[in-house]
């Protein structure tokens, strides 16, 4: 056990490895393309920001990692397309000196990642590009480095990206005399004059991967001998450094485990001659105590020579000439380009391993041990070269009876999905113990996993995940559909890249290919990279949503979306994963419809299956309401996971939508500031649902009363305010108010209380008096108590007991006094608040009466003041925000010197200067006194090539590892009395493999017909095959015509059949309309009159499967030593148990 946190952070870096973070000059320039922000920077002399002479006296100085978005993320109305944050060019510069010891060496430079580009220069030339904006690279500048003086390092980048731009930058063609930056994208709107329009990556989008613009990931310079040990940075170093990974496990003896420690590691030898080479290696803990030593054989390793360094590694072949626009254009036959590179070049690769398995305290999810293996390059007899990698061992397995094992023992995998972004309000990033936090924070709402989304998650996120135990989907690049041609190579290239940066994390045990389906080839294609890149690191490939037979077989996991199409065939092939259930919002401020001010939500909500738009609000619920909603969808999974009551064994993981409130595309755009899908806020403040979860997701007996105790009394007639809320009426458009009032009844409100799968009964009393007692819960969780006085202030409880009648669990919410002071409470980093310009403290600042409870209606404005060597970053305040529609003033609290409570609670940020010093922070709001709290900044190693490792916040483990348990075995008397089987056959229809959006109608299965919103699948149908039919709507006559191939079809809602070129053809049922006036009807009984559509359902895996025959495949691969090479596509046969043809079923 390590009793110093702080000491675990020591000896991570090797001597010849430094950070890169102080002495940077910062620029925005707040233009793009980036020929046009270079021009418009240049200085006096007529400099551009990469001549060594360029004057930069008025740039700003920073510390990385940093953002210039802090100041505007959450600021404005979310939008569809996310937050409204700054999107463009940006320009650092800094100088780097070679110490001493270290002149003559080779020098790389390691960025853990840039969005969206980094064009990188060194004493004006250009050394390097990449441009994918998610994983992680190197780039070699050794051969533009002069070791007698500073070398200026510059750098430019752009954080542009799809949704709510004109244009953004696309992939360069990596061709000679091509201008690197110099293509875009057509956003929405066109393509500049004098700009070739090129190929975007497609995971470049701001609404399902919010843009954080800058040098947000830290970054490092390493120094190298002539022969050294690789990195794991493919772009563009061409490398895949050290590999480390268990084997020949042992567990019988669950107490004292065993394992053979392997290592693979490259060498390059850059001299003129041969030498002879070795790896030692020691296996140490986090106290520095040696596990086990070992070396390599000898091995001779040729010299390679000077390896020079591409300005990009994007395949050349990738793009070709086209005259007739002047330009190069991306070549889309997947099978006309070369095979996707993976060969390391110009490397020797030496391995080791122990002799026999030896004692390890292995990696879990209680006890998530890390060790670190120290690496080192033996030549000629002399240690030259050393990687460390801090890696815990563990080994993971699929029963299809019991879900996915960690050392031999089955786990339940429960949590959240979570955009990669991670981004914070406020500080726009956060510290690597702020990820700390935030990872002890999703453990202590009783979740272990994260489905990580669109694009893989940063080294520092999955490093907080491998040191708090939370396993963890990673994905590369993909934003909602499959490609094809240069956009799929583009993913396949970026999941190399990944796959070999994060081998080594232990909390990865899910690579994820894509997030919505694939064909089989491609799949196949993702399947033998991770086979070729990491065969022994113990973890799945697989995609969200696989919907046929051949494409399960070709992965070893498969995602779902709101549990569609998952299928007991599939389980007993590998794992299902839930990817992203619980997608509704709600803000946290609103408890309910019985709490002030307005006991209502006031929105502008569009209606029960209406259409998102901006200005208007998709859903209109409250925290109370949101819960609820949670309940119902997590008691799905749970109940359909393996050995769950359902008795369907289906899933072994499941992830709600989303952990914190988000600048991804949201859907309260009239009211809200954020994505309010969130367990927290974005500042990682609790919300009441991170209680939900922590309850529903706890194995051991808990309860949780949803709501407050501070309602108001009754009034005593129909007058006053207290329970007052404007009614509403739909007026085609939203739900708007009418001008007249209701009034709530609050001495018959419904209170509800959450309590987890080992609660049999709940029993709710108001000061000390039962109310009532509950043993037949709602969708497994929720227990609910009718007709409760809520106005009878002063105590509730609720009392849980197991179904051994005993008393089990407890929870009291009091009713608080009226708001008496201000509490301040700070918090730092592990060894207090660095004084380096980067480290962040917060304070969190709630509204307290005069026993120090927190007032859950406050609302005050609190005003801040600093004194002291510190930047105050503000906070975050819900349904706050500029850009307004509704009238009202613009009333952002982002950066700026005030926060509002939010049931009275807030935090605020502050960010230290390099000067130390003591800072105090003072809160004011009025009629309260101010409150203080001070807190002290201590000396930091501000060097530009620092040795401080950043701080981090570890695990303090117990001294003798915990035995580990299944988790949630079933308990039949659960599963008999809180389980109800579902109602109806519920289904999906894909069209061409993607699924549209059903607008919130269900589909489902009526005895063998498939019902759902048939113009949602029109509407996706004409965008492949548009040409071979048309339709259209008389909302007069209720009638939906569609014309293809000489037929005429016509269905009307209310009559039970088709009229097909005049006669009448019978169908299931009568059609109907939506809430939103949505055709909903049996849906193949109409498209399957398309020419030369085909439908089909497939009943093992519940898919209704409209193929239009727009689309192909892409190319399939055999995986060798060094590539992946493709030889001819071709689709393979679809699973078809029966089909429709001109509205009739064909077995």
């Amino acid at each position: 056990m390590v009793a110093d946190p702080e000491q675990r952070s020591e000896n991570i870096m090797t001597d010849s490895t430094f950070l890169f973070h102080h002495g940077w000059k910062f620029q925005l320039a707040d233009a793009f393309p980036l020929r046009e922000a270079i021009e418009l920077w240049r200085d006096a002399d007529d400099r551009d920001f990469t001549d060594p002479a360029y004057d930069d006296a008025q740039w700003q100085r920073v510390a990385l990692p940093h953002t210039f978005n802090d100041v505007d993320l959450f600021r404005d109305r979310i939008t569809d397309g996310g937050s409204r944050q700054k999107r463009c060019a940006a320009f650092y510069r800094n100088w780097l000196t070679v110490p001493a010891e270290h002149r003559g060496q080779k020098v790389i430079l390691e960025f853990e990642g840039v969005r969206q580009t980094c064009y990188l220069y060194v004493n004006g030339t250009l050394a390097g590009y990449v441009e994918n904006g998610v994983a992680p690279f190197g780039i070699d500048v050794t051969d533009l480095i002069d070791d007698d003086k500073p070398n200026l390092i510059a750098i430019a980048t752009d954080n542009t990206s799809s949704r709510n731009l004109p244009f953004y930058g696309a992939e360069t063609p990596n061709k000679p005399g091509v201008e690197p930056g110099g293509y875009v994208a057509r956003g929405d709107g066109a393509v500049p004059d004098g700009y070739p329009e090129g190929t975007p990556f497609f995971w470049n989008t701001n609404d399902f991967n919010p843009t954080l613009g800058g040098i947000a990931r830290p970054v490092k310079v390493h120094f190298k001998p002539q022969t050294y040990l690789t990195l794991p940075l493919y772009s563009n170093l061409r490398t895949k450094g050290t590999y480390v990974y268990g084997k020949d496990f042992n567990l019988t003896d669950p107490g004292a485990p065993k394992a053979c420690v392997a290592v693979e590691s490259e060498v390059r030898n850059e001299s003129d001659h041969a030498v002879k080479a070795k790896l030692h290696v020691s296996v140490r803990t986090l106290n520095g105590d040696e596990v086990v030593s070992f070396d390599s054989e000898e091995t001779t390793v040729e010299p390679s020579g000077h390896i020079g360094q591409p300005l990009s590694i994007t395949p050349q072949d990738a793009y070709e000439w086209e005259d007739s626009k002047g330009q190069y254009v991306a070549v889309e036959d997947e099978d006309a380009v070369a095979p996707t590179e993976t060969a390391s070049l110009a490397v020797t690769t030496l391995k080791a391993q122990t002799d026999a398995p030896v004692p390890l305290r292995l990696w879990s999810l209680e006890d998530p041990y890390l060790y670190r293996v120290s690496v080192t390059l033996v030549v000629d007899g002399e240690s030259v070269d050393e990687e460390i990698v801090e890696t815990g061992f563990r080994k993971v397995g699929y029963d299809n009876t019991k879900g996915v094992t960690i050392n031999g023992v089955p786990v339940w995998l429960r949590g959240y999905a979570q955009r990669a972004t991670n981004e914070w309000s406020a500080t726009g990033i956060a510290t690597e113990w702020m990820k700390d936090e935030d990872a002890k924070l999703i453990r202590a709402s009783n979740a272990n996993h994260v489905r990580w989304m669109h694009v893989a998650a940063s080294p520092a996120d999955i490093a907080a995940f491998d040191r708090h135990g939370i396993v963890c989907t990673q994905p590369a690049g993909d934003k909602e559909k499959e490609n094809f041609g240069r956009q799929w190579d583009q993913r396949v290239e970026l999941m190399r890249d990944v796959i070999i940066a994060f081998r080594n994390n232990p909390s990865i045990v899910f690579w994820e290919a894509g997030n919505n389906s694939l064909h089989a080839n491609h799949m196949h294609e993702m399947l033998g990279l991770k086979r070729l890149l990491d065969p022994h690191g113990g973890r799945f490939m697989g995609c969200r949503t696989l919907n046929t037979e051949d494409t399960v077989a070709e992965s070893e996991y498969v995602g779902t979306m709101l549990n569609r199409h998952a299928a007991r065939f599939i389980a007993e092939h590998g794992p299902i994963t839930e990817t992203e259930y619980a997608r509704e919002e709600a803000p946290g401020r609103i408890w309910d419809d019985f709490t002030p001010p307005d006991f209502d939500y006031r929105n502008k909500w569009i209606g029960v299956g209406g259409r998102k738009g901006p200005g208007v609000d998709f859903y209109d619920l409250t925290a109370e309401g949101l819960a609820l909603a949670d309940a119902r969808g997590y008691a799905e999974f749970f109940n359909d996971r393996l050995g769950g009551a359902s008795g369907r064994d289906l899933y072994s993981a499941a992830a709600a939508l989303c952990w914190t409130d988000s600048a991804q595309h949201g859907r309260q755009s009239y009211s809200e500031n954020a994505r309010m899908s969130g367990r927290v806020r974005p500042d990682r403040v609790r919300k009441q649902n991170f209680d939900v979860f922590r309850v529903m997701q706890s194995e051991a007996p808990a309860v949780k009363i949803l709501g407050h105790w501070n309602y108001p009394p009754a009034n005593t007639a129909k007058e006053g305010p207290a329970y007052r809320y404007e009614k509403k009426r739909f007026n085609g458009q939203f739900w708007e108010g009418t001008g007249e009032y209701g009034y709530r009844d609050p001495t018959h409100k419904t209170v509800y209380v959450i309590a987890s799968y080992p609660v049999a009964r709940v029993e709710l009393y108001v000061n000390g008096a039962e109310v009532g007692r509950c043993d037949k819960p709602t969708d497994t969780f929720v227990f609910a108590f009718e007709n409760v006085d809520v106005t009878r202030s002063g105590a509730v409880e609720a009392v849980g007991y197991g179904y051994d009648g005993l008393r089990s669990a407890f929870d009291r919410i009091e009713t608080a006094g009226q708001p008496a002071r201000l509490r301040l409470e700070a918090r730092t980093a592990p060894g207090g608040w660095r004084a380096d310009g980067a480290d962040v403290a917060w304070v969190d600042v709630a509204v307290v009466d005069a026993e120090g409870r927190v007032c859950p209606l406050a609302g005050d404005r609190i005003d801040f003041a600093v004194d002291g060597p510190a930047m105050f970053l503000g906070g975050y305040s819900e349904g706050r925000f500029d850009d307004r529609v509704d009238g009202r003033s613009d009333d952002s609290v982002i950066h700026a010197d005030h926060v509002f409570a939010d049931c009275g609670m807030n935090r605020v940020f502050l960010r230290s200067s390099e000067t130390p010093g003591m800072v105090r922070l003072t809160a004011r709001a009025d009629g309260l006194p101010p409150a203080t709290v001070e807190i002290g900044t201590s000396p930091a190693d501000v060097a530009t090539l620092s040795v401080q490792q950043t701080a981090r916040r570890y695990v303090d483990y117990a001294p003798v590892a915990p035995l580990p348990s299944r988790e949630f075995p079933p308990i039949l008397a659960a599963d008999k009395t809180k389980y109800v089987p579902p109602s109806e056959d519920f289904c999906k229809v894909l069209v061409d493999g993607q699924e549209p959006d059903a607008r919130m109608v269900p589909t489902v299965n009526k005895n063998g017909a498939v019902w759902g919103n048939v113009t949602v699948v029109l509407e996706r149908m004409a965008t492949q095959c548009g040409d071979r039919f048309s339709y259209d709507w008389d909302p007069a006559a209720k009638t939906l015509t569609l014309r293809s191939g000489g037929h005429v079809v016509q269905a009307e809602v209310g009559r039970t059949h088709l009229l097909v070129d005049g006669r009448e053809n019978l169908m299931d049922g009568e059609p109907y309309l939506s809430p939103r006036g949505d055709v909903v009807m049996e849906v193949a009984a109409l498209v399957s009159w398309v020419k030369d559509v085909t439908v089909q359902y497939d009943d093992r895996v519940h898919v209704l499967r409209v193929e239009t025959g727009a689309l192909d495949g892409g190319d399939a691969f055999t995986a060798t030593a060094g590539s992946i090479q493709a030889p001819n596509p071709r689709r393979v046969p679809v699973f078809r148990p029966f089909r429709y043809v001109n509205g009739r079923k064909v077995l």
